[in-house]
């Protein structure tokens, strides 16, 4: 995605480094938490997921929500710094992220729904 915000550049300016970096470590936690939200009640009966804190009822879905506002929050912020092009790439991967959980109920390939995000 570099590529895309510096267009003709082959120098990448440590800012925007420390964008995407920033914004890949906010945006893949908030993916985490959307599954975590959606996949609550299933991960009770998965003994690999059981512990997770959702799943326990450590972290009620209400402070899950408030937290992953402020994750979105954030990669927005992040994404504001981009051009114009870069923002419509990020936001144009939201659907696929929260998509993704669904997915693993109707098909042993879920990861197929990511490729179109992981090509950007």
């Amino acid at each position: 995605m570099s590529s895309y915000a510096l267009s003709t550049s082959p120098w990448v300016p440590a800012s925007y480094l420390a964008l995407f970096g920033t914004g890949a470590i906010i945006m893949r936690g908030a993916g985490c938490t959307i599954n975590d939200l959606w996949d609550r009640k299933l991960d009770r009966a998965v003994e690999r997921t059981k512990d997770r804190p959702l799943a326990r009822n450590d972290i009620t879905p209400t402070k899950a929500i408030v937290f992953l506002g402020g994750q979105l929050s954030v990669g927005l912020a992040v994404l504001l710094q981009l051009n114009w092009y870069s923002i419509f790439l990020g936001a144009a991967s939201l659907p696929i992220v929260t998509l993704y959980p669904f997915m693993k109920r109707i098909t042993y390939w879920p990861q197929f729904v990511l490729v179109p995000k992981k090509s950007e």
